[in-house]
């Protein structure tokens, strides 16, 4: 991605009532005036109002930004139209025909990256944003957009730009009697302390944004459809009394407890069957391979219970796994139900009841002690690995600090300050930066 040419893309998801598209660059104002037509062309003297006209005969309001006091840094337009996908087809086409090119995705977001408008944690935060599927995943998002990761970070490397600061006056006036910390490993300890706090911080993170993957599994007519359904709150899957009924991987998305959770309805395990079931058994046995937790639906109103716990430990590793009784309000003897070695619970997916106390106890297996973290920054794989490499770095600078070996200390100091520094972009090579607005869509 370059930065000196004009580029355009929609902003907005087209076929919606009004799609948006963006144009900046150099050429912003001269393609956006080729374009649209009003009373008086969009110039510096009606900058940021949105105005009245056409393009064609198509009804448009149109807004000239100037930069660097917009989203990009650049001069930016920004044409509001119906979202029909011809008419924002047909704009666009026209602004590439008076100059400007298709925008890569992210490069909008890119160059306010580069125009200093965004600083690196900022510019993943507007991705996480529009990918959020999780109150807390917006929060997060939200919070690193408004620069609070980037502030913390700025913050520790100043502390450890005056570390190496006294490093090297120590280096260049060993015989002045400067004003030095008596204990310089300090200010170090202080900055690791926080480094390690920061890293913990991505595992809740991790799961707020990405989320989990559920398997509802079991015997054949255990429940299982039912159970997608409850949790969904709608019907998705076909339930009937025949064994067998789901032949195939159903895969919805839902929020349990806060956390986005893909949860996927598997076809019954058993022996025989048909082959298009021999074939769904397959795929519910690939799907329970790899599931990060499982809800082993369990049928309460079957004699045959000891079968359904033989196959549950057999196949279900006690980590991840919730055993869960169903058909409760069809059973007749609920406290004769056999106790199984796994978190268990008792539901009717039928009548709703117990499905709180599934959530619970999916709330316990996922947070281990049952108590929600709810971070105000929370960085993510890139950042930990990075915060984790500074901290590697700094590990034999307390040693060094010590035994006032500060010339080595300042090579570890530098060597975390660079790791700090690509988190932040202010050290991030090319490849780096195109990895990440690469994911980005078009339009951002």
């Amino acid at each position: 991605m370059n930065t000196t040419d004009t580029i355009a893309a929609p902003a907005t998801g087209v076929g919606g009532a009004v799609s948006i598209i963006r144009i900046s660059g150099p050429d912003a104002l001269t393609v956006g005036n080729a374009l649209w037509r009003g009373r008086r062309p969009l110039a510096r003297e009606n900058a940021r109002q949105l105005l009245y006209g056409k393009l064609d005969r198509e009804p448009v309001l149109a807004v000239y930004m100037p930069g660097p006091h917009s989203y990009t840094g650049d001069d930016v337009v920004e044409l509001q139209l119906h979202g029909s996908p011809l008419a924002v087809s047909a704009a666009l086409q026209g602004c590439f025909r008076a100059g400007a090119r298709p925008a890569e995705p992210g490069e909008f977001t890119f160059r306010a990256f580069v125009n200093g408008k965004l600083e690196l944690t900022q510019a993943e935060a507007v991705g996480d944003l529009i990918a959020a599927r999780s109150e807390q995943a917006r929060k997060l998002a939200e919070n690193q957009l408004a620069g609070r990761l980037g502030a913390a970070l700025a913050e520790l490397r100043e502390r450890l730009l005056r570390s190496l600061a006294e490093c090297e006056s120590r280096l260049d006036f060993p015989e002045e009697e400067l004003d030095w910390e008596s204990e310089p490993e300090t200010p170090v300890l202080a900055v690791r302390d926080r480094l390690r706090e920061l890293a913990a911080t991505a595992e809740a993170a991790q799961l707020w944004r990405e989320g989990v993957t559920v398997v509802i599994c079991g015997r054949p007519n255990a429940g299982k459809s039912s159970l997608l359904n409850a949790l969904l709150g709608y019907d998705r899957a076909i339930v009937t009394e025949i064994p067998g009924t789901t032949r195939d991987t159903l895969e919805e998305l839902v929020n349990l407890d806060g956390i986005p959770v893909r949860l996927t309805d598997t076809a019954g395990l058993r022996e025989g069957g048909d082959q298009v079931e021999q074939l769904g058994m397959e795929r519910s046995r690939r799907s329970l391979a790899s599931a990060e937790v499982r809800f082993w639906v369990l049928d309460a109103a079957t004699p045959e219970r000891e079968l359904e716990c033989a196959e549950l430990r057999r196949l279900a590793p006690a980590g991840n796994t919730i055993a869960v009784w169903n058909k409760l309000d069809c059973c007749p003897d609920p406290e004769a139900l056999p106790p199984l070695p796994r978190p268990t619970v008792r539901i009717s997916a039928r009548t709703g009841a117990g499905l709180e106390e599934l959530r619970r106890a999916f709330r316990q297996l996922i947070w281990q002690d049952g108590t929600v973290p709810e971070p105000e920054l929370g960085v993510n794989r890139r950042h930990r690995a990075l915060l984790l490499s500074a901290l590697a770095e700094l590990e034999p600078v307390v040693a060094h600090l010590q035994r006032e070996e500060w010339e080595l200390a300042a090579v570890g100091l530098r060597r975390a300050l660079a790791e700090l520094g690509r988190i932040t972009g202010e050290t991030a090579d090319p490849d780096l930066l195109a990895d990440i607005f690469s994911r980005f869509c078009i339009g951002k």
